[in-house]
Formats: C-alpha cells, structure tokens, sequence
C-alpha cells in the first residue's frame, strides 16, 4: 500500500467514522482524497523541481497544458502513481529547461512550434483516449467524446500560440501538449507493462 493511499484510507475513516456509508461509498471517498493527494504533491513537485532548475514558469504552464490534455487522452502510467508522479514532474521541468534553451537561442518561430502540434493533433485523433487496465473505458460514446475532446485541446492550443505574442508561454505549451501526445503511443501502452512517460 503506497503512503497517500495509506493516508487516504485513514481520513476516510475519519471523516466517515459517524456516517452510516457502506464500503462502496467509503471507496470512493477515499480514492477521490488519494488523487487531491497526488496532485497537489504533483504540482509541489514540480513546482520544486522547476524552481531548482530555474525553469519555474515554463514547467509550470507546459504541466497545465499536458495535464488537461491528459485528462481527456489518457495516455501511459507506471504501475503505482508515485511512480508515475515523480517521473512526470522530472519530465515537465527538463521540459522547462527545455524551453528556456529554445527561447533564449531563439528557435520559437511560429513555424517550428506548428510541426509538434500537428504531430499530437495525429496522435490525438487516432490514439485518444488511451485507457489503463485499471480505469478501462467501456463506453463508446464516452470515447468519442473524449478523442473530440483532446482535438479541440490541441487546435485551442494551436489558437493559443497563434494570437499569443509570448515566446516562453507558447513554447512551453506546445511541448507540453506534444510530450502528453507522445505518451499514447502504443510502445507506452502495452498491457500488462510499466511504463511512466
């Protein structure tokens, strides 16, 4: 048992303990309080970690743009969440770092940064949504409107860098929205396999 569901399980029973819930209810609050965990030690992560790099804002605004995209595409995770936790916040701030590199040499035009757009727009429409073997989506009309979903994400962020006359915000957006795309591929999907991208 990982330590925020451990956490979890306990303010359950403690926020519960004078409620008549059954065991589903109380399942489901504890998962709801396990992922506010996860998130919130999420952003402190990378908040950390791009601070430290020096590469705060741009792997902060590349997190929210792959973040979003990732909850309507889904996309590849490690068996255990502090897994795929930890190597998501090292990847979004190298991403900051990353992005920090491209503006300062000046290789942000409009037309270098389309390409990866276009590139996750592709993946999106042919991969998304992306499932796991725990959270399988049964629905089809759920997966529709999920891929639907994850195109309009990445022509709004296409909109975004269009009318947006920053260079580390569009940067850092693009590649966010690209390395979230990236992680539907089927080589981080196969069933069965751990991987964290």
């Amino acid at each position: 048992m990982n330590l925020a569901e451990n956490i979890s399980n306990r303010l359950t029973e403690v926020l519960t303990n004078e409620l008549d819930y059954d065991e589903d209810k109380k399942e489901i609050i504890a998962y709801a309080i396990e992922t506010a965990l996860l998130s919130v030690l999420g952003a402190l992560l990378i908040m950390l970690l791009g601070y430290a790099f020096n590469a705060l804002i741009p792997a902060l605004i590349a997190a929210i743009f792959g973040g979003s995209l990732r909850r309507v595409s889904g996309g590849a995770h490690f068996n255990t969440p502090l897994k795929c936790l930890t190597t998501s916040s090292i990847i979004y701030a190298l991403i900051g770092v990353l992005t920090k590199k491209l503006v300062s040499y000046d290789l942000t035009n409009q037309s270098i940064q389309i390409f990866p757009l276009l590139v996750s727009f592709l993946l999106v429409a042919f991969l998304a949504p992306v499932d796991s073997e725990s959270k399988p989506i049964h629905s089809s009309s759920l997966k529709v409107k999920l891929k639907i979903s994850s195109m309009v994400f990445v022509i709004i962020s296409f909109v975004i860098i269009l009318f947006i006359d920053n260079k580390l915000l569009s940067v850092s957006a693009v590649l966010g929205v690209f390395y979230q795309s990236i992680t539907l591929l089927p080589t981080f999907n196969r069933k069965g396999g751990e991987y964290g991208l």
